[in-house]
């Protein structure tokens, strides 16, 4: 079996062949003083994940040059995984952004994903709707870090995630034409991988929903800040924590983003997969699964950018995650489960019911946590919990498809 490096060179042969570009832009000299400096006691960013284990992760200074090409000029992000930055692609004189691996991550699911899309692409001379919302990958290689080597993968880049702009600037949740125009572009994307890739994401929110760009040039503000305003950041002896970048989000196309579980293939798979309050009801009752667990994530992702209190929790009583809490949410939200679903899995449905079907209790059915009674936000005839309706079903072929949810009323404003 080829290791994760040959797989990486692999992937590099496309862009080998690549005509040769202009002459190398000059790397910029970012600052080494004038910035703010955060305690040494205070945890940030990356140091306050649960399992942050700090020589897992490649220590990125700014202004360091990959390839003798790529200089990092902003940090954008970080994940249990991985951190992300801007860089500027001195060679072909444009913004990319840069995801670099913890050397510890063996399986690396996005470079085959990608490789599958762009043959799809190719072979079909694809060019229909949906590509266009799916983050582009741009280049990918390796690094030899302190403790290891840490695969980076080179993005075009985007602004901010979906559920960020809600944070920071929406906390009340966004207006319904925006949520419509972003779904309908998250369908786009998943109509495309679906239908044409035969590809499952696994893990659709609005984390992995970005705010694209029109124009590259208008991150050139963020490497400006740098030299006009260094970043606040957490000094070691031998790496240094830098605080994210934000800024004010600028009309973009919605990017899909994030095929580090994605599963090629119609399956169905097997495994735990998806955000645990998203799990679709086959993955918590370990049947097989495909794309209607993206359909799930849908209707789901629509419900949480609207604002309204979030429909499944996945706790108990005591704020603790438990299946049966979260089993016991969707019985109030959609009734009871059909017994040929749960005949599909006697063993796992023995946990939960009797063989009567009969719901054995091991947590309280919450008969106010229906859909209407949380749903306060739209007018009734808004058509948006009929929407839901379709996605949002215990059995997953009963789930329409992202092909038929583009034609749905709520998002076209046509009458059934």
């Amino acid at each position: 079996m080829p290791s994760l490096w040959d797989t990486i060179t692999s992937s590099l042969k496309s862009f080998s062949t690549m005509p040769q570009r202009a002459a190398l832009e000059k790397p910029r000299a970012l600052p080494t003083s004038g910035y703010t400096t955060v305690d040494a006691d205070t945890l940030v960013e990356e140091e306050e994940l649960p399992d942050y284990q700090a020589d897992r992760f490649y220590p990125v200074q700014l202004g360091e040059l990959f390839q003798d090409r790529y200089q990092f000029v902003a940090k954008l992000g970080f994940g249990s995984s991985s951190t992300t930055w801007l860089a500027r692609d001195l060679r072909d004189h444009q913004y990319v952004a840069l995801k670099v691996y913890a050397h510890t991550s063996l399986r690396h699911r996005e470079l085959p994903v990608y490789d599958r899309i762009n043959s799809r692409m190719a072979e079909m001379s694809y060019k229909g709707r949906g590509i266009n919302n799916i983050r582009k990958l741009l280049d990918s290689f390796e690094v030899t870090g302190p403790h290891g080597k840490h695969a980076v993968l080179v993005f075009e880049p985007a602004q901010m995630s979906l559920r960020d702009m809600r944070f920071v600037f929406r906390r009340e949740g966004f207006e319904e034409e925006f949520v419509k125009g972003a779904i309908i572009e998250l369908l786009k994307a998943l109509d495309f991988l679906h239908s044409h890739g035969e590809i499952v994401h696994t893990d659709v929110h609005s984390g992995n929903m970005l705010l694209g760009l029109y124009d590259n040039n208008l991150l050139r503000r963020l490497e400006d800040k740098e030299m006009a305003s260094p970043v606040t950041r957490k000094i070691y002896p031998d790496r240094t924590i830098y605080l994210s970048r934000l800024t004010l989000p600028k009309e973009g196309p919605m990017l899909l983003s994030d095929f580090g579980e994605a599963r090629i293939g119609p399956g169905p798979h097997a495994g735990d997969i998806m955000p645990l309050e998203y799990r679709a009801p086959e993955t918590l009752l370990y049947v097989g699964w495909s794309y209607p667990v993206d359909i799930w994530s849908v209707g789901l992702t629509a419900w949480d950018m609207l604002g309204s209190k979030r429909l499944f929790t996945a706790r108990d009583e005591d704020g603790d995650l438990y299946d049966a809490a979260h089993l016991a949410q969707l019985i109030a939200a959609l009734g009871p489960p059909p017994p040929e679903f749960l005949a599909r899995n006697p063993e796992r449905r023995a946990d939960f019911w009797n063989d009567r079907n009969e719901w054995l209790g091991l947590a309280p059915i919450p008969h106010d946590r229906t859909i209407e009674s949380l749903e306060a936000k739209l007018d009734d005839n808004s058509g948006f919990l009929r929407f839901l309706r379709k996605t949002l079903t215990w059995e997953p072929e009963k789930r329409a498809t992202a092909k038929e949810l583009l034609e749905d009323p709520w998002l076209t404003g046509r009458e059934g």
